[in-house]
């Protein structure tokens, strides 16, 4: 199958990251190459280009499409081992480093991967094989409690409890294995006006149990900002309101001096400020970006520089 991906506010994102055309270059996210291509196509060749990606389908079919002048390397990694991998290719300090957290199209439209409630396949979900839970054992072994939770958390779900009530009575009469069959009976519990969109929650915060995604997050984003060079960029592309929360928090924090709270007299924890934040408010796709790909839609760009040591 031949993939056709569109890079998601790709000129912002470059403009944003690239500031040394033979620097260092981290693209944490790789999915089919789009961002990982763009960036290559404005660097000089003596530029080193490392990609990440936890699906090793995607790292696959990037080894045999890809074609930029830059040495690069491509690793089957989730990006929550993302200064390992950099120390390992002999980089302790990057250039730039981009996070699209968007789906790729490369999974999403690939029904074996259970991502999707518009066709139909395997509750899976899982970003990499050796993750452990699938969708499918997390619906059919975890308490309502737990996916009532899940699902409040994750996908801001309104009818969370009755439709976790509603799981744990179909799965005892046989185990929940496909796609449709949980879309079946989220549409029929939940009694919502706009289905598509409490599947999208429940899918989604699914998705975000089984790959832990949150928390994986906020682990790369504190190990970016530690191997960014100074003058560095970190640029993150987000799609929900959970993770766009949690690299606004991020960047205010790094951007910000004392982070004590607000009654306490005097600073103690003695915090100093390392980046400068580039993006006062989100980057949005453009009228015309979001007619030419849809997905594009509830995207949001942030970015951050590295202040140089000596910096105020």
């Amino acid at each position: 199958m031949t993939y056709i991906h569109v890079p998601v506010l790709l000129e912002n994102s470059l403009q944003y990251l690239i500031t040394k055309p033979d620097g260092v270059y981290v693209d944490c996210t790789l999915g089919t190459g789009g961002h990982f291509s763009g960036i290559g196509g404005r660097l000089s060749p003596g530029a080193f280009l490392i990609g990440l990606d936890a699906d090793p389908t995607a790292i696959e079919h990037c080894r045999a499409s890809l074609s930029i002048p830059q040495k690069y390397i491509l690793e089957t990694s989730n990006f929550s081992n993302l200064k390992r991998i950099c120390f390992r290719a002999g980089f302790p300090k990057v250039t730039g480093i981009l996070f699209d957290l968007g789906m790729s199209s490369f999974a999403l439209d690939n029904p074996q991967r259970g991502f999707s409630f518009n066709s139909n396949g395997p509750l899976d979900m899982r970003f990499s094989p050796e993750i452990p839970v699938s969708a499918g054992d997390f619906i059919n072994s975890s308490s309502v409690e737990t996916m009532t939770k899940t699902f409040w958390n994750y996908g801001e779900e309104r009818s969370a409890k009755r439709i976790a009530r509603a799981i744990e009575f179909a799965r005892a009469q046989k185990p929940i294995e496909t796609t449709a069959e949980l879309a079946n009976i989220v549409v029929k519990s939940a009694h919502s006006s706009f289905p598509n969109k409490t599947l999208s929650r429940i899918f989604q915060a699914i998705r975000i149990q089984v790959n832990q995604e949150l928390e994986v997050l906020e682990s790369a984003l504190q190990q970016a900002i530690e191997i960014l060079e100074p003058n560095g960029r970190l640029v993150v592309i987000s799609y929900h309101s959970l993770e766009d929360r949690i690299v606004k928090i991020f960047m205010k924090r790094e951007s910000t001096d004392c982070i004590c709270p607000p009654d306490f007299p005097i600073c103690q924890c003695q915090h100093h400020a390392s980046a400068e934040i580039l993006t006062r408010k989100p980057v949005e796709p453009s009228d015309a970006e979001i007619k030419s790909n849809s997905r594009a839609r509830s995207a949001r760009l942030r970015a951050l520089r590295k202040k140089e040591p000596d910096e105020g």
